[in-house]
């Protein structure tokens, strides 16, 4: 399920997981939106083939949401499918995930104007799986290569090239360690490793279940050192694609958690998932604070979480995700409605779901905040859009309806 997919989802053949009827958990009703927004708002979304591997793609500024409100996609401006999106203060930058073919173009969005204009092309190895760049400064960022083993070291401005770190050495059975997303703390950029074998169906290694950070030091380039976790058998920590940043974060105190997304629901033999801390102050992980969710019924229905699509935390202890549901797989990964919005508690180790936010397949499984809201991204059977939960109230209205998958939001 890689996302968008793997990318859309994984690579697109690790991405989602598909949908049953929503039957017995038919989403509950969402009541009248009672919220306003009014802004600048960027919003990317998605009209698949049937196939749900093809389609097209759309950007474009929006300035109301509220319910009873919907947009098209006539006035946007038509990307590259599935593309991962990225905003950094006025420059938005978009990666050609799935296809791989066009790069990773920066936009600017001019507050003046309210408009986008597309600047800058950084041209990639195909099929590298290019989802995101971390912000080491205003003229040096990293840049994962999924597929290669690499991090590119490019200037975030001009989009040149200017260095490379190979990861090559790290990897399990072939010559990439998959690097997926990345964290700065304490001055060291924490990069996870998911060790995917990616000529059988982007899963992991059956020999090989655990998770690695690379530890690099960003004034000097340099790998520090590898870390590993192989007490509790989770694997796959995180996903590389920009709208997945919140499953790599730190809590209040410092310390950094990572979701796994294991075998993205398709392995009923083993659907282990969840989350691994290295604490603050530390370069290792520390197996006491691990989190297997798999194990854990969702309350408010029968189903235990097989894997973690997205996350974000939202303090306290809580995060919100969107996590992968076994029972609900079908025959299409891509079309696949099998993630389901869940509310995280981590002190009281429990999940629950969020009601009023549709059953959705792996293009929409967008999470963000806006003011005192979540924004969850969703195409559900038979409502598309944003929906806006309230942690406090636990409530969830629609805000916007959508054609086609909701993929990327941020609001300027």
């Amino acid at each position: 399920m890689y996302s968008k997919v793997f990318l859309t989802a994984c690579s697109l053949a690790l991405l989602l997981v598909s949908c049953k009827k929503d039957d017995n958990n038919k989403p509950a009703p969402v009541p009248p939106s009672t919220v306003e927004y009014n802004g600048n708002f960027l919003l990317e979304t998605s009209v698949k083939n049937p196939d749900g591997m093809s389609g097209s793609s759309y950007l474009q500024i929006i300035h109301k949401m509220a319910g009873g409100i919907a947009v098209d996609n006539s006035k946007a401006e038509q990307i590259e499918f599935s593309s991962s999106v990225q905003v950094e203060g006025n420059n938005v930058y978009i990666f050609d995930t799935m296809k791989g073919t066009a790069g990773i173009t920066r936009w600017t969005y001019d507050p003046t104007t309210q408009k986008l204009t597309k600047g800058a092309t950084l041209d990639v190895l195909a099929g590298s799986m290019v989802g995101h760049l971390e912000k080491i400064s205003d003229t040096k960022a990293y840049v994962p290569f999924y597929t290669q083993g690499v991090v590119w070291i490019i200037n975030p401005q001009t989009m040149q090239k200017t260095g490379e770190i190979n990861l090559s050495q790290y990897a399990h059975n072939d010559t990439s360690p998959e690097p997926a997303m990345g964290i700065l703390r304490d001055g060291k950029y924490y990069l996870c490793l998911t060790q995917v074998n990616q000529g059988e169906g982007w899963q992991p290694y059956p020999d090989y279940q655990q998770c690695d950070v690379a530890i690099i030091n960003p004034q000097t380039d340099v790998v520090e050192k590898v870390v590993s976790e192989t007490t509790t058998k989770l694997t796959f920590p995180t996903r590389p694609m920009a709208q997945c940043k919140g499953m790599l974060f730190t809590n209040e105190a410092g310390d950094i958690y990572m979701a796994t997304a294991g075998y993205f629901g398709y392995s009923k033999d083993n659907t282990k998932c969840g989350f691994l801390c290295i604490p603050k102050g530390k370069t290792e992980f520390d197996s006491s604070k691990s989190w297997d969710i798999s194990t854990t019924t969702i309350a408010g229905t029968t189903y235990k979480p097989a894997s973690v699509y997205n996350c974000l935390y939202i303090g306290n202890g809580k995060a919100v995700a969107y996590v992968g549901i076994v029972e609900l797989n079908g025959s299409n990964p891509y079309t696949a409605k099998n993630a389901m919005a869940v509310l995280i508690d981590f002190n009281a180790k429990s999940i629950s779901q969020i009601r009023g936010v549709p059953l959705t397949d792996g293009h929409s499984i967008l999470i963000t905040k806006l003011k005192d809201r979540v924004l969850f991204g969703a195409f559900g059977s038979d409502k598309r859009g944003l929906f806006a939960f309230n942690p406090a109230t636990e409530t969830v209205e629609q805000i916007l309806s959508t054609t086609g998958n909701p993929g990327a939001f941020h609001a300027f």
